[in-house]
């Protein structure tokens, strides 16, 4: 039975989990489906898992925009289920609360690995 309240988009996005962190090194991890209210991520093969209901803070880097420039999505979010999934492994989280900022990630100019975080806030 599907408990969803909102529809989902199956979109592959990279996510920096960590994001808002002064001192934090950001761990890539991608979106499968993403929604107003929840997330289902896939995480890299090496990449520490998160516990269940740990909070994390995450930046998902949004396809560029020519009106608004490079802009990520800034969400809190609680880790709600974690399954293994062949060499990875599916992580469902619940969003908290969400903002869109812009990123000083410019096309082409940087890596993934690089990106650095979001500054600022797009009003």
């Amino acid at each position: 039975m599907d408990r969803r309240t909102k529809s989902r988009i199956d979109v592959q996005l990279t996510c920096f989990v960590g994001a808002g962190k002064a001192h934090a090194e950001p761990l890539r991890a991608f979106t499968e489906n993403v929604s107003r209210t929840g997330m289902l991520m896939r995480w890299i093969q090496g990449t520490p898992l998160p516990s269940l209901e740990k909070t994390l803070i995450l930046d998902v880097k949004l396809p560029e925009n020519s009106e608004a420039g490079p802009r990520v999505m800034r969400c809190r979010t609680e880790v709600v289920r974690i399954t293994p999934a062949g060499n990875t492994h599916a992580v469902a989280l619940r969003v908290l609360s969400m903002r869109f900022v812009k990123s000083t990630l410019s096309a082409g100019r940087r890596d993934l690995a690089s990106m650095p975080l979001a500054a600022e806030q797009v009003n």
